[in-house]
């Protein structure tokens, strides 16, 4: 669900658009558009409403949708990449850790438009931002479909390479130890009536000992609210998480990976890289 346009459309409605953990923009009466940066905003549940009338859908999953957008703006601002919101402008975070907001020409144009004159809430199309600029390069005009499709692609690869990539290491690594042991076997095997105790022992030390299986990769544990959106967020971009509670209280979010032990610290310090936000990713047995 694109929510940007929906946003624009708030926000020339209600001359206000609160943003969770961002801030606020403003519209004021010359047309022109401001940010006030206030990480303490909180959900805006009249926006919900909004654009769950506007789509039709339950508000609990337009919050879910609504949170993720937002999550991956944030995201692309604190790696420092501007992020265009559609229909009103571009957020960049600064050196010293500010946003920095330009209103985008469309905006001020489409605003002169409407001036005076009731919106309508379901006109805006991809067709009204064409010539919007890219959020990853924003002077470069916008690329072909294909492009975002490639992106993606070559994501959801990425991923699937981090994933299974213990799991071809592990099963590499026992092969060699089994080969190793059949090897050393006959060569441990001493004779019944040379070494009458020594066999038990020698067979003992000869048999290969598997410690592999499966293990689980904490990324974060957080209350129910924090958990869902971002268990949400996570399957929105394909990610194969998994999600467990035992109180009802706290909430689990782990990926379940065959890995050797001696593997297991190679993955977790992967996992947290490419997913860790508030805290240590933990490893468990399965």
């Amino acid at each position: 669900m694109k929510i940007s346009p929906l946003l624009a459309q708030f926000l020339f409605t209600y001359k206000q658009l609160s943003l969770a953990n961002l801030g606020r923009f403003i519209l004021d009466d010359s047309g022109g558009i401001v940010f006030q940066q206030d990480p303490y905003v909180k959900e805006d549940a009249e926006l919900v409403s909004f654009i769950a009338e506007s789509t039709g859908k339950m508000k609990s999953l337009v919050a879910a949708d609504l949170e993720s957008n937002l999550e991956l703006a944030r995201q692309f601002l604190n790696i420092g990449k501007p992020y265009l919101f559609e229909g009103i402008g571009t957020l960049s975070k600064n050196k010293s850790g500010n946003y920095d907001f330009v209103q985008s020409q469309v905006s001020n144009e489409k605003n002169k438009e409407t001036a005076g004159e009731s919106r309508d809430m379901t006109s805006t199309t991809e067709n009204s931002f064409t010539d919007y600029e890219e959020m990853f390069s924003p002077k470069k005009p916008k690329g072909p479909a294909t492009k975002k499709i490639l992106t993606w692609f070559v994501a959801i690869a990425g991923l699937s390479l981090a994933i299974f990539g213990g799991y071809f290491v592990y099963n590499r690594t026992k092969n060699k130890k089994d080969a190793i042991v059949k090897e050393q076997q006959p060569v441990v095997q001493p004779q019944q009536d040379s070494l009458p105790k020594a066999p038990d022992t020698l067979q003992t030390v000869a048999k290969p000992i598997d410690t592999s299986g499966t293990y689980r990769f904490v990324i974060e544990k957080a209350l129910k609210q924090r958990a869902l959106k971002r268990y949400a967020f996570l399957k929105s971009i394909y990610v194969d998480v998994k999600m467990e509670t035992e109180d009802s209280v706290l909430f689990k979010l782990f990926f379940v990976l065959p890995a050797n032990p001696a593997d297991t610290a190679r993955i977790r310090d992967s996992l947290q890289v490419r997913y860790g936000t508030r805290g240590k990713t933990v490893v468990e047995p399965n």
